[in-house]
């Protein structure tokens, strides 16, 4: 995987340039950057899970104020490459990503401080354009834009080859792990999985539909045990009971 480290970090910086400028299309968020890394590393499914897992977790961490969140492109884009190069038979990929996310929140966070770095630095192009612009030299904000995404293609691009390059060089560590480590990754990987459905539970649930939350839960139990119902047949099922209970309960609730 890590021979194609040039070609993965000139993607991971093209999509990083979303974030603050060229378009805000959201291409740099972990839901689309863990797909297309894992399909140019032949682990399509695994970069889906994974960017899906990594978006579930980090979904309420946004930039509000003077707060920057994580670099969520460079820590999806690095864990989804890492853990295609850990995945083989002898591994069960659950503890590949958990791994590979481990090592690359690091980076994500180094990533981000750089980030910021750059953005004081930028505070002084605004001073010098400013200047210009009192001398009528207003072409000068043309080439500045394009010297500050060039700065920013850059930062993305390097931050990219040093997270690879580190990932790639700790791939050793994790082949020394002792099987009961493995295990536990096996199984710190779920856990993960109910922190991210948390944070979004946090996020959505109000008192009016924490309600249907737990019906829908109670009925997706009772379901499965007493009607053996499967598949979407069941998701389905669930989804109209929880409602239909819950708006009867709020109305009862409401006329009271």
């Amino acid at each position: 995987m890590m021979h194609d480290w040039f070609l993965l970090s000139l993607v991971l910086a093209l999509l990083s340039l979303d974030i603050s400028a060229v378009g805000q299309f959201m291409v740099a968020r972990p839901i689309v950057v863990g797909p297309v890394i894992g399909m140019l590393t032949g682990h399509f499914e695994l970069g889906l899970g994974m960017g899906a897992l990594i978006e579930l977790i980090w979904i309420g961490d946004v930039p509000v104020g003077a707060h920057l969140p994580l670099d969520l492109c460079v820590l999806s884009g690095v864990a989804v490459a890492f853990a295609s190069e850990l995945t083989t038979a002898k591994y069960p990929p659950e503890a590949a990503m958990t791994y590979a996310i481990g090592v690359a929140i690091p980076l994500a966070a180094l990533s981000t401080q750089v980030e910021i770095l750059l953005r004081k630095f930028h505070v002084r192009w605004v001073h010098f354009a400013q200047r210009m612009a009192l001398n009528n030299h207003l072409k000068t904000f043309e080439w500045i834009n394009l010297v500050v995404i060039l700065e920013l293609f850059l930062k993305g691009f390097l931050m990219a080859v040093l997270g690879l390059t580190l990932a790639h060089f700790s791939a050793g560590l994790f082949q020394m792990f002792p099987a009961k480590v493995i295990e536990g990754l096996y199984y710190a990987h779920w856990l993960l999985l109910a922190l991210g459905c948390s944070a979004v539970i946090d996020l959505v649930v109000e008192k009016k539909n924490f309600l249907f939350l737990v019906l829908s839960v109670a009925s997706i139990l009772c379901l499965a045990l007493i009607g053996q119902v499967q598949g979407i047949w069941l998701v389905t099922l669930v989804l109209m009971a929880g409602l239909i209970i819950t708006l009867f309960f709020l109305g009862k609730g409401e006329n009271a």
